[in-house]
């Protein structure tokens, strides 16, 4: 057991503590040490429990990521469903970051509560500003206007249940491309971007879109994503290629250049592959994939009920979508 004031590891059934003297109740099993340090600018304390249910998973920088591994506010009505997602690794989780005199720039409605001296603005500079930030976030699935928190304090964003990944784009060449509905919040300094494809066959075909977010600088960028690290792949190329049947790739380096071709030269070759065309990423550096995921639960859900189906609607189905990859690659 852990004092409740001071935090000091005590034998089980003490009733004071022997380091500051505070006498103590029953304390819950699993409890951990209790954090009331001062944080921010001083102004504030925050005092929260870190223990069997509630840890940090992972930090970076100035942010941290902790996690409940229980829903322990639940009900009897409601209990099963959520011991079952508990152990599915379903659960929430939650960005904290500490701001000394530095800046975060987040997804819009992301805060949850800011403790401290934190200023609040904008990032719109003008009208022409404004619209142009609209059009971006219609193609890329992001809010149109990220607010910048600036000053010495602690944000606390609200609870999700998607899993957060911390990177540096420092760290992967020519910043860091991510797929739609992933950026939360980055560093101040890191520059938030769109990238587009290289052509417009590329966005259609390779069904990964026209733009893409793009985070450049040095610092620290929070990402939301619906597979956990343990199931991604981080693929590192060197002046080399990696071909990808899907959109299973969730992030790669700025400097490689996506583009959607045939498996090999011929088309009518390619289609009897049973592949037809990859999304192909060409260059120096490194890309995040998502080997396990919904979307591949969803094309074998494809791929048996197509099985199951009359030959006849298969082979119109298929007959119909070699013309369909016929023309596009006729109009390119």
């Amino acid at each position: 057991m852990f004092c409740t004031n001071c935090g000091q590891q005590l034998p089980d059934g003490s009733r004071f503590c022997t380091s500051c003297g505070t006498q103590l109740g029953s304390a819950p099993a699993g409890a951990g040490p209790v954090n009331s340090a001062p944080m921010g600018n001083g102004g504030f304390s925050i005092k929260q429990e870190e223990g069997s249910n509630r840890c940090c998973v992972s930090e970076l920088g100035a942010v941290k990521v902790y996690e409940y591994k229980r829903d322990l506010s639940t009900n009897p009505l409601s209990a099963m469903i959520a011991y079952y997602a508990s152990e599915m690794n379903i659960r929430k989780r939650q960005v904290w970051i500490d701001l000394k005199n530095d800046s975060y720039r987040l997804q819009a409605g992301a805060m949850q509560m800011m403790l401290g001296d934190i200023a609040v603005k904008s990032d719109v500079k003008d009208a022409g500003d404004f619209l142009g930030k609209m059009v971006k976030s219609v193609v890329n699935n992001e809010s149109a206007v990220k607010p910048l928190y600036s000053g010495s304090g602690t944000l606390i964003l609200e609870p999700t249940y998607k899993h957060i990944l911390l990177v540096n784009p420092k760290d992967w060449d020519g910043g860091i491309v991510v797929e739609d509905g992933m950026y939360l919040a980055s560093s101040g300094d890191i520059k938030v971007d769109m990238q587009s494809r290289a052509n417009l066959s590329s966005a259609i075909l390779g069904g990964e879109g026209l733009f893409n977010t793009k985070l450049v600088g040095d610092g620290v960028a929070v990402l939301e994503s619906s597979v956990p690290y343990d199931e991604l792949m981080e693929i590192t190329l060197d002046n080399s290629v990696a071909r990808i049947d899907g959109p299973y790739a969730v992030a790669w380096s700025g400097n490689l250049q996506f583009t959607v071709e045939k498996v090999n030269k011929s088309l009518i070759s390619s289609l009897g592959t049973g592949e037809g065309i990859v999304n192909v990423y060409r260059g120096t550096g490194k890309i995040l994939v998502a080997p396990i995921n919904d979307l591949g639960e969803q094309k074998a859900i494809e791929n048996t009920s197509s099985t199951n189906a009359n030959p006849d609607s298969q082979s119109a189905s298929k007959a119909g979508s070699a013309l369909k990859m016929i023309n596009s690659f006729l109009d390119d």
